[in-house]
């Protein structure tokens, strides 16, 4: 990606230091900083990925 946006910048950011902190997982770093840009991430989205990354999506 050669245009980087501020949005881009920020997203990255943020997105690398949750996955540093465990709280997002790494394997999704790139689909997750693409919908963070664009201001496409929910509520809904976040809690989905903090769960799954710390291991709640409902598996027993």
């Amino acid at each position: 990606m050669t245009d980087t946006t501020p949005s881009q910048i920020l997203s990255t950011e943020v997105v690398d230091r949750l996955i540093k902190a465990n709280l997002l997982r790494s394997d999704k770093r790139d689909a997750l900083i693409a919908k963070l840009a664009s201001g496409k991430m929910t509520e809904s989205d976040w809690k989905i990925e903090i769960d799954l990354a710390q291991g709640k999506g409902g598996q027993k």
